[in-house]
């Protein structure tokens, strides 16, 4: 099995949870064009191209692929928070959750990563 697609989704996503970061602190302007579909981001593309295929005996695939989207879900829910909801608690909670999903969406790429290279 080729990791190389899991790999470009880890880095795709912890991209992703640094920009959103940037975004929340002032540092990143970022806008509803800026985040693609879940099904056309690279790893999107790549994850129902082949990923699902390829990686198909593995139990995770069903969570990596409902937690891919639910990722790209609170990205776009995130932009659109006002500033002043963004700066209070209710943002810093929000973006704790989504980083914590992402997190978790990564661990799941990792742990595939490691069980493909030992089949």
């Amino acid at each position: 099995m080729d990791v190389t697609n899991l790999q470009v989704g880890i880095i795709a996503h912890l991209q992703w949870k640094s920009k959103l970061a940037d975004f929340f602190y002032g540092v990143e302007e970022l806008t509803l064009a800026d985040v693609p579909d879940h099904t056309r981001c690279d790893f999107g593309k790549l994850l129902y191209g082949t990923v699902l295929e390829e990686f198909s005996d593995f139990d995770e695939m069903s969570t990596l692929e409902n937690l891919h989207k639910e990722v790209h879900d609170d990205i776009k829910t995130l932009i659109q928070m006002p500033l002043e909801e963004r700066k209070g608690a209710k943002g810093k909670q929000a973006l704790d959750e989504f980083k914590k999903k992402c997190d978790r969406l990564v661990e799941i790429m990792e742990h595939l990563e490691v069980q493909a290279k030992q089949n």
